[in-house]
């Protein structure tokens, strides 16, 4: 009896920031900006139906009938958070550098545009890949702390430095 083989593939879903100048806005462009303006929840629309034809789609369109049909058969998705945008898709272990290439090539989401599928990581088994996901996470969150936590000393160094210029014109 064979054992049917398969691999489970963490994506995260990033939406296109809309950039502006940042001498209209007043804001610079720092990593803490950068890091919200891409991980921010996802709308709505974007649902585990909607992620399903968009990647079986980019197989269609991108490698034609027999890499849709060979990577269709397993396909499923197993878990997506629209707070968090990342989702895990589990395909035979043949097919995962297909499919990794599928996702990476889709940057529409139902009547989303601009959308970036980053595959993240390629695991065996469903439970490494969420201890995973735990991890990359909290590390996600203190590097946003930490980074906010800069830039609010920085924006305190500048009103300080301002009072001082502030006191050295007036004396």
């Amino acid at each position: 009896m064979v054992r049917l083989k398969s691999r489970y593939v963490l994506f995260e879903v990033l939406l296109s920031p809309h950039i502006t100048n940042a001498d209209e806005d007043g804001e610079t462009f720092t990593k803490h900006n950068i890091l919200l303006s891409h991980h921010r929840p996802c709308p709505k629309e974007i649902s585990i139906k909607s992620l399903i034809q968009e990647i079986r789609h980019s197989l269609q369109l991108n490698f034609g009938d027999y890499g849709s049909g060979k990577i269709g058969s397993l396909l499923q998705l197993k878990y997506f958070s629209n707070n968090t945008g990342t989702g895990i898709i589990r395909c035979h272990r043949e097919d995962v550098d297909t499919l990794v290439a599928s996702l990476m090539l889709i940057n529409k989401v139902g009547d989303i545009e601009n959308v970036i599928i980053n595959p993240v990581k390629v695991s065996g088994t469903i439970k490494k890949i969420e201890q995973y996901s735990i991890r990359r996470s909290s590390k996600l969150l203190s590097l946003l702390n930490k980074s906010r936590k800069q830039s609010a000393l920085r924006v305190n160094l500048i009103d300080d430095f301002a009072t001082v210029e502030e006191d050295l014109e007036d004396s």
